[in-house]
């Protein structure tokens, strides 16, 4: 894998992590709030439970009251059984704080030893709600200490002679410690919501109050039997998730807030470990693919190195291996160009000095081709005839004699056949040069090379001079030599005679072979006549 397929899959790795994390809170956020929620609603409906059966024991009573009342005629102050009755429901009833009997005026008709005397009744508040339709009318009273407040239900009585109000009251202790119960955590909020805003009482001791229409209370009531809504409370800026519940027939809601800080902890306490888990996961896949893509790229350099070192070691080899063949092949000429001298001096008595640079300096180019190639183990065959037949080692400028080039380029051939054709081909522009326009003769010398075929090629030396038979009698110790060449590079010697000499040398086209050159090439050399 490529650097940048690893760093995509770590920074995949990576964005699955969040986008795994944030899906998951999300989704557990709302799992959150959805099952607080219901335990919300559930717990606000434990609240108004409690405040109907409250209410509903007061509302008895006062029926209570009114058949007693309804049976006894006359004027309500003088019946002193019916203020004993009064006395009697406050004392059985331990919550009690007070009941009475007000006139339409709001006055005090009789009263129990409960009631405050001094409570100034909101008469105006009650004709008010009662002529918006609401039979019974809930209120708190209002007294210098707020420990003293009463929740009071009133509704209106007819009786025989006499029209009023009746008002029970309950002590808010029993209340709040009902609504501590439910809400047992100090920043944990449970309350009785009136329809029209009027908060009346909470789980702390703490005075009433008018909630604003724009509330976000008032707003989730609107049209609601139940339902939830989140809020930052205006009594302690606390900001809690409500869930309230509408007491039936009755204008009053149940109100439970839970603090969206202890929501909060709540959902992380759940999501934390996810979290932990899916971030060591991706972690451990970010760490993991590092080192993987380190361990990768230390094998790489290392199949590297290891592949380096093969192929130095081989080309170490193969130079070795050309140096022992060079060595052997240098053995060889030197061996050869000895041999030459040696049959010079044989057959002459003497060294022809010209003779003799001209084959050194063939042997000397092949070996320079060979140099210039490098790595190759062959040469190119064309070049090496047109750099010969170029050369004043062979062709004196001093002559008159103009040489023609038709020279394919490209045939390449192994050492093992450049040398000996090289020779061969140095002897023959050698005996063009020297027997086929003696004395000076100007003439023209012509060197054709082209393939012939995928496998085999042809050189081509012709002249137009005085041609073999002229010289009848001289001993061609050249032209023994190259038969022995030519024998050597397998190739194939035709002399045509006419104008001049044209020699044919057809030979094929063979690489480089790695085979040491036989002793018996010397031999044969030495021993051509």
């Amino acid at each position: 894998m490529k650097s940048a397929q690893f760093a995509a899959l770590r920074l995949g790795a990576c964005i699955l992590a969040v986008c795994g994390m944030a899906v998951w809170g999300v989704w557990s956020w709302r799992e959150e709030i959805t099952t607080l929620e219901e335990q919300g609603l559930a717990k606000s409906r434990l609240i108004a439970l409690y405040t109907e059966r409250l209410i509903q024991t007061q509302l008895i009573l006062q029926e209570a009251l009114l058949r007693d009342l309804s049976v006894q005629p006359g004027e309500l102050p003088g019946f002193e059984r019916f203020g004993s009755l009064l006395t009697d429901i406050e004392t059985l009833h331990n919550a009690s704080g007070g009941v009475a009997i007000l006139d339409t005026e709001g006055r005090i008709r009789e009263a129990g030893p409960l009631y405050p005397q001094d409570y100034v009744f909101p008469i105006d508040d009650y004709h008010a709600a009662s002529a918006q339709g609401t039979t019974v009318y809930i209120g708190r009273t209002n007294m210098p200490d707020a420990v003293s407040d009463r929740l009071y239900v009133a509704r209106d009585f007819s009786a025989p002679g006499l029209e009023g109000i009746f008002v029970s009251m309950v002590t808010l202790d029993s209340v709040r410690a009902f609504l501590q119960q439910v809400a047992p955590q100090p920043d944990e909020a449970a309350s009785l919501l009136r329809d029209d805003g009027y908060l009346m009482l909470r789980r702390n001791v703490s005075r009433p109050m008018m909630l604003d229409p724009a509330a976000p209370a008032m707003q989730a009531l609107q049209g609601q039997l139940a339902g939830s809504y989140r809020a930052v409370a205006v009594s302690d800026g606390v900001d809690r998730l409500y869930a309230f519940t509408r007491l039936s027939d009755l204008p009053l809601v149940a109100n439970y807030g839970m603090p969206v800080s202890a929501v909060r902890a709540g959902w992380l306490w759940r999501v934390g470990p996810i979290w932990m888990f899916v971030g060591l996961l991706a972690l451990f896949i970010y760490v993991l693919a590092g080192r993987i893509r380190r361990a990768m790229e230390l094998n790489v350099e290392a199949l590297e190195t290891r592949q380096k070192l093969e192929a130095t070691q081989k080309v170490a080899e193969q130079r070795a291996r050309l140096m022992q063949e060079l060595s052997h092949r240098v053995k060889n000429n030197l061996a050869l160009v000895l041999a030459l001298i040696d049959r010079q001096i044989r057959t002459r008595g003497r060294i022809e000095p010209a003779e003799l640079r001209g084959r050194i300096m063939a042997i000397a180019e092949v070996h320079s081709m060979l140099f210039a190639a490098g790595d190759r183990y062959d040469l190119d065959f064309g070049r090496l005839i047109d750099r010969l037949s170029s050369s004043e080692a062979l062709i004196p400028p001093e002559r008159a004699l103009t040489v023609e080039r038709d020279v394919e380029t490209g045939i390449r051939i192994g050492p093992d056949s450049a040398v000996p054709l090289a020779l061969a081909a140095t002897e023959l522009l050698t005996n063009a040069v020297k027997h086929a326009h003696p004395d000076g003769r100007p003439g023209r010398i012509h060197v054709g090379l082209h393939r012939i075929d995928p496998d085999c090629a042809q050189l081509t030396i012709s002249d137009d001079g005085v041609g073999i038979v002229a010289v009848k009698g001289t001993r061609h110790s050249g032209l023994g030599i190259v038969e022995a060449l030519v024998g050597q590079a397998d190739a194939t010697l035709e002399r045509r005679d006419g104008d001049g000499t044209r020699f044919i040398l057809t030979f094929p086209i063979r690489g480089h072979v790695t085979v040491d050159l036989p002793a018996g090439n010397v031999v044969r050399i030495a021993a051509a006549s």
